[in-house]
Order: structure tokens, then C-alpha cells, then sequence
């Protein structure tokens, strides 16, 4: 729209120069011929060089203001380009660092669940690996008291069965006294009281 102004205003300059300098040189051309000068005389021409010389310079007024408009207008459109392109820039960079901040905060969260997941992960996993030892231990602890319990009922078998055996002996020695002769009354008596004693009796008394 500056442009347009511009180009009206020197084009109006332009033609109004023209129009007056014409009209003048009618009006000079009449007077001339009214007064008797003559339009070829060197003192006309003169006075028209003069008053080309003055067309020109304000011509090349004009010409020199409108292309300073021209170069202002120009500088104040390269100000506002820059400055279009400084807000652009920093809203790009601003939404750029909003960008970043996001992500960071988004990455921070999910190492973060990461961290409480793997804690988990390894605290069960340590649980898990207690409760597997403890039932191992027992399972090893029952395995050895059966096996105590067993070993301790094979030696009391055992110990009974020497011992019946011992009375046996024992009881054969005796009868072959009592064959013999060799035992008092009485002790043949308790010989023959012990061998018609049920055998339960006899080792639930020992």
C-alpha cells in the first residue's frame, strides 16, 4: 500500500511539472506574441533551459525522497521480518525447551518405575529363594529325626534282643545247675517260677 502511494505521488509530481511548465509556456508563448517576442529568440530558449533545469531538480527531489520513503519502508519491513522471525525463533525454541523439559520428566518417571519394578522383581525373588530354603531345611530336619527315630528303635531291638538272648543264657545256665544239683531249694524254686513266667512279663520286668 506504501508502494502504491509512493508511485501515485511522483506520478502526480511528474505530470503536475509537466502540466505547469506547458501552460507557462503558452501563456509565455502568448505574451510573446502579444508583446512581439519573438519564441526563437536566444533570451526565450534561455529562460526555458532555466525552467527545465528547475523541472529536473525537483524531479530528482521527488525522485530522491520517494526512494528514501522506498528505503525506509524497506528497512522498517526487514525490522519487522526480523522481529516475525525472532518471535518465530523463540517460540520454537521455547516449545523446543517445553519439549525436552516433557520428555526429561517422562524419562525420569519411567526409570523410576523401573527401579521400584526390578526392586520388587529382586525382593520377591529373595523371598521366594528364603521360603525354598527354609522348607529344604524341613524337609532335611524331618528327613534326619525319622532317621534318628529309626536308628534309635533298631538299637533298642537290638538291645532287646540281646538281652532276651542274654536271659536265655542265663536260664539254660541255671537249668543245667538245677540238672546238676548245684542250686539250693530255693533257687531251683525261683528257676522254675521264671521259666512259667510269661515272656512279656519277664522283659517288661527287665
Amino acid at each position: 500500500m506504501k508502494y502504491l502511494l509512493l508511485s501515485l505521488l511522483i506520478i502526480f509530481s511528474i505530470t503536475g511539472c509537466q502540466d505547469s511548465h506547458s501552460s507557462k509556456k503558452k501563456i509565455s508563448l502568448m505574451g510573446g506574441y502579444t508583446s512581439g517576442v519573438n519564441p526563437n529568440s536566444i533570451a526565450y530558449q534561455s529562460a526555458n533551459d532555466v525552467e527545465d533545469r528547475k523541472n529536473k531538480i525537483e524531479i530528482s527531489k521527488i525522485d530522491s525522497n520517494a526512494k528514501i520513503e522506498i528505503a525506509k519502508i524497506q528497512s522498517e519491513n526487514q525490522l519487522l521480518i526480523a522481529q516475525v522471525n525472532a518471535d518465530s525463533q523463540q517460540k520454537v525454541a521455547k516449545t523446543d525447551s517445553t519439549t525436552r523439559i516433557q520428555t526429561s520428566q517422562i524419562d525420569a518417571l519411567t526409570k523410576k518405575d523401573d527401579i521400584q519394578n526390578t526392586l520388587y522383581i529382586s525382593i520377591a525373588f529373595v523371598i521366594v529363594l528364603l521360603l525354598a530354603a527354609l522348607l529344604f531345611y524341613i524337609n532335611n530336619k524331618r528327613n534326619r529325626d525319622l532317621k534318628d527315630k529309626i536308628h534309635q528303635d533298631d538299637l533298642k531291638h537290638a538291645q532287646l534282643l540281646k538281652e532276651r538272648e542274654f536271659d536265655e543264657k542265663r536260664l539254660h545256665k541255671m537249668l543245667d545247675l538245677v540238672e546238676k544239683g548245684k542250686l539250693s531249694p530255693d533257687m531251683e524254686k525261683e528257676v522254675i517260677a521264671s521259666l512259667t513266667r510269661p515272656t512279656t512279663n519277664l522283659l517288661e520286668s527287665k
